[in-house]
């Protein structure tokens, strides 16, 4: 899992940061000997372009790649993907304007070995969060995860109930009579339902769990049986009958809907941890800046 939150492009930040931490004995030499190189390669890792005599390399191109989200991390761009030449271009002015920074003494600035360093914690404090997410966010705890939501988020039945919504009770009495004695409810409710959205379907609600709709009406509707007319019910909106036409148990979403989800609160949760554990093992000392002020209770606002 990458997190993306390198402030260089990676192929660039990799080079900063081991320029570095390179010994500069071969600082004479520095357009045929730029930091990438220094690095051990593994046999298959090819060279894909030669700039001014420096090399390349296929996982330059792969890990730009993934850093820009054209690949997930582990996959390669094949040289044939359209995508290819345009991140090794890239890599190619990145490697261009490092040479040239490196040839006129760029580094030896004190405005450079400030953002090295910089670098150098961004790099490594990615590093340090990614390994830490291979361990905490891994297929095994992201499973884990929606199979404990799921118990917990157990919704029971679903039932799916028809009904008219009328202002008096009276009329609601009325309607419900005439229903028990054979009357056609959709027809009755298309003719006297004040709920339009509901009315054009003959009052057909569909399928909902208790908590969707008004508590007034689902308690009793949730009470009764496949078949069974419940009402009249008084809630804000006036009055209502209901038929019950199905009950069913709520399904539960799959694993697959809800992945994304779960890999996005694991990941945000795997990351506040570490920091904070890191902070509590730490020692940090404020020297400036105001402490931010402490969140405003909006529960307390709205009372």
């Amino acid at each position: 899992m990458l997190i993306r939150t390198i402030f260089l492009p990676l192929g660039l930040a990799a080079a900063i940061f081991i320029t570095g931490c390179t010994d500069n004995s071969g600082a004479d030499d520095k357009t045929t000997s730029p930091a990438l190189e220094t690095v051990d390669r593994v046999a298959d890792d090819n060279a894909v372009a030669i700039v001014n005599g420096t090399k390349i390399f296929a996982t330059d191109v792969n890990l730009f790649a993934q850093e820009q989200g054209l690949i997930d991390e582990g996959q390669s761009l094949p040289p044939m993907d359209e995508r290819f030449r345009g991140t090794l271009d890239e890599l190619i002015d990145q490697r261009l304007l490092a040479l040239d920074a490196d040839a006129i003494d760029l580094e030896t600035s004190q405005e450079a070995q400030i953002r090295l360093a910089a670098a150098r914690e961004r790099i490594l404090g990615n590093l340090r969060v990614e390994r830490h997410l291979r361990d905490a966010v891994n297929e095994t705890s992201i499973r884990r995860m929606y199979e404990e939501q799921s118990k917990l988020a157990a919704r029971g039945d679903e039932v799916r109930a028809r009904h008219i919504l009328v202002e008096e009770k009276a009329k609601a009495d009325e309607l419900l009579a005439t229903i028990k004695d054979g009357g056609d409810f959709a027809a009755l409710a298309r003719e006297n339902s004040i709920d339009e959205g509901s009315a054009e379907r003959g009052g057909d609600l569909g399928y909902f769990t208790q908590d969707m709709l008004n508590g007034r009406f689902t308690r009793p509707v949730f009470q009764a049986g496949k078949g069974d007319y419940v009402g009249p019910v008084k809630s804000e909106f006036g009055w209502h009958i209901a038929e019950i036409i199905d009950r069913r148990p709520a399904p539960q979403p799959t694993f697959e809907t809800l992945r994304p989800k779960i890999v996005n609160f694991m990941t945000f949760d795997a990351i506040q941890d570490l920091l904070l554990d890191l902070r509590a093992s730490g020692e940090v000392e404020i020297l400036a800046g105001e402490t931010p002020p402490e969140p405003e209770d909006e529960t307390s606002e709205n009372e």
